[in-house]
């Protein structure tokens, strides 16, 4: 063979083996991509295992054998996180690594259970114990009203669970002035709806809650005489008046919307004790008013030059305060309102007290208009 011959000979072996080798680097790296294989006894998630490993022990929900990824769930944390689905507001996730290993749990299906009957008309519950809607039959009324989270219940503060690690509680826009105030003798109680101009409207947030929640409307509970009126009792004690400032939460369009969600309601509720040093003093200049919605079912129109802020009703609240999960205190009693209860009281004279005791109801004098303590059922109660 000439020397010409066995050079090009030599030449394309060389071609070949660089062709080869070539080849072989651009299949190499294939290797590594994660592609499923769908023959194999895994899913496309390789931390979880189908039913050919049964024998094994429960699937974690990250690989056992990859010794970066976070410690299997137990059944106890599991549990936890469950019962937060329940109680949104007041889970606060341990570590971030917890919250990783949830992204791999399959989201559990929530049961509702459609009412048995439908909401409960104005006027068709009374405070009365004797009558055949009074408050322990309102589950006639509407069968939410016999759940296991109902409100108010006794706050007891050597039961409650401190907590140590928390976020201030704000009400931004509490100064604001509504355009008119519409105060409402609804039979039931007094109360005063704001109507405001756009970005006026007062915000609550921080504390337990997640979202900020707007402000609708408060209203008033009281007694016949000044040792009952309050819903909540604090420390066996009973107070001769309690507020309710109702909150609805920001990502919804209305309070009616709201409410029917299970983070959709925040009240606040501060108790009122009597102000022994003068009962002529004036304190709450707004209890005026109240002679303008004697009758039931009446309401008035509080014009601008005579509106007031919320700082003039609840002024500055001092904490701390009590947190629970609960319910509407009225039909249709929904389990969707996060509780925030003051300790410490607000002061009103009895001459304002009376102004109160005045009101008409449709069955006579509207006293006594609070619903008795319910049942707590294992819920935490939260003291911040």
């Amino acid at each position: 063979m000439s020397d010409v011959t066995e050079m090009q000979l030599l030449k394309w072996h060389g071609q070949l083996i660089l062709l080869n080798f070539l080849m072989f680097m651009s299949w190499r790296p294939c290797r590594g991509l994660n592609v499923p294989n769908y023959g194999s006894p895994y899913r496309v998630n390789p931390t979880r295992r189908l039913g050919a490993y049964s024998s094994v022990r429960e699937p974690a929900y990250y690989d056992e054998y990859e010794p970066s990824g976070p410690k299997p769930l137990t059944q106890d944390q599991r549990r936890s996180k469950l019962t937060a689905i329940s109680n949104p507001d007041f889970y606060f996730p341990p570590d971030p690594e917890a919250d990783l290993a949830e992204a791999n749990e399959p989201e559990p299906q929530i049961q509702r259970s459609k009412p048995k009957a439908p909401p409960a008309a104005p006027g068709s519950f009374s405070y009365n114990e004797k009558d055949k809607n009074g408050p322990s039959h309102w589950y006639r009324v509407d069968a939410r009203c016999g759940g296991r989270y109902q409100s108010p219940i006794l706050l007891n503060t050597s039961s409650a669970q401190l907590v140590s690690r928390k976020r201030p509680l704000r009400l931004d826009g509490q100064t604001n002035l509504p355009q008119t105030i519409l105060l409402q003798n609804d039979g039931h109680s007094a109360k005063f709806t704001y109507n405001w101009r756009n970005g006026d409207r007062p915000v609550l947030r921080g504390g337990p809650l997640k979202t900020k929640y707007l402000f609708d409307q408060f209203h008033f509970h009281w007694g016949v005489n000044s040792t009952v009126g309050s819903e909540h009792v604090y420390d066996y004690q009973r107070y001769p008046m309690e507020i309710h400032l109702v909150f609805y939460n920001g990502l919804y369009e209305s309070f009616q919307e709201a409410r029917e969600q299970v983070d959709g309601i925040a009240v606040v509720g501060l108790f009122y004790e009597i102000y022994q040093h003068s009962v002529d003093e004036p304190l709450n200049t707004w209890t005026r008013f109240l002679r303008n919605v004697v009758e039931p079912n009446s309401e008035f129109s509080i014009p601008f030059i005579d509106t007031f802020p919320l700082y003039e009703v609840i002024g500055d609240v001092e904490w701390p305060y009590f947190s629970y999960e609960g319910s509407l205190t009225t039909p249709p009693c929904l389990e969707t309102v996060t509780w925030i209860v003051a300790t410490k009281p607000l002061l009103v004279t009895e001459k304002e007290m009376r102004q109160f005791r005045r009101l008409q109801s449709p069955t006579g004098l509207m006293v006594n208009n609070y619903r008795p303590v319910q049942k707590l059922n294992h819920r935490r109660v939260f003291l911040y």
